[in-house]
């Protein structure tokens, strides 16, 4: 009876402490590592690695932007939860928020604008705020818009690609138009995505354009027949998009490119 007693005691000594170490409120050091015209970087850096996070980002015109930083996450908490009632699966702390020390990539930030970022904990039981939120400021860069735009055209499986300026460099993708609404919703912001991967890993400059472009999709072996394709075609400078998206979607045949439509507009 004494050796339960003892380990009921230690039982609840521990989960004391577990609560306590739950509700401390963390020591959170955010860096800003670099930021461009549309896209910021940050490493964050927490003390206890079991300690969950997330953080809000907040554009200076945007209605939000002077809400006390206590009453804004609050507010952000219980749209998560109302949103997590729309899940069949997963669990809340996973989905929404954030443990351990990481880098944190933003993106699809407009240009010379003012922002700031709130990270703030979360009780992983109560979801109650813990401490004081922490803020970062900064400014995106700026990015020129050119007045550049693109020609489209296909002579039987080869591809055309005009710019109306030579002088102004672009960038553009091709893939099967299926996979790109999968996996990242629309054109533009597949494209967006390639650029960033291209920039992260330092190869952008290999897919740099001046002047016309020609492809021969003859030549290549991944090309199926019957199925459609879509190119996002942006102006491009230092990774970022100095024009809108030109989308041109068609379907392969061998020895015929059927041109389903041709547009000059974003669709994030």
């Amino acid at each position: 009876m004494k050796r339960l007693s003892l380990l009921i005691i230690l039982s609840l000594l521990l989960l004391t402490g577990c609560n306590k170490e739950e509700l401390r409120p963390i020591e959170l050091k955010a860096t800003l590592e670099s930021v461009s015209g549309s896209r910021a970087r940050f490493t964050v850096a927490v003390e206890n690695q079991r300690a969950y996070y997330s953080y809000i980002v907040l554009r200076k015109d945007e209605p939000n932007f002077n809400v006390p930083e206590v009453e804004l996450c609050e507010n952000k908490i219980k749209s998560l939860e109302e949103a997590y009632s729309y899940f069949n699966e997963g669990d809340f702390l996973d989905i929404f928020f954030y443990h351990g020390s990481r880098q944190i990539n933003l993106g699809a930030l407009y240009s010379d604008k003012d922002y700031k970022v709130v990270f703030y904990q979360i009780h992983p039981r109560s979801h109650k705020l813990i401490g004081q939120p922490i803020i970062c400021e900064f400014h995106t860069k700026y990015v020129p818009e050119r007045d550049l735009h693109f020609q489209v055209d296909f002579n039987r499986e080869v591809l055309n690609i005009t710019p109306s300026n030579d002088d102004f460099s672009y960038i553009w993708q091709c893939e099967e138009s299926d996979l790109i609404y999968y996996n990242y919703g629309a054109p533009t912001s597949y494209l967006y995505s390639m650029v960033g991967m291209y920039q992260e890993y330092g190869f952008l400059d290999m897919y740099y354009n001046n002047g016309r472009s020609v492809w021969d999709y003859s030549m290549d072996n991944h090309m199926k027949d019957g199925t459609e394709y879509t190119i996002v075609i942006n102006g491009c400078e230092e990774g970022e998009f100095t024009t809108q998206s030109t989308i041109a979607r068609f379907i392969y045949h061998p020895g015929n490119i059927e041109i389903l439509d041709i547009t000059e507009g974003d669709e994030w």
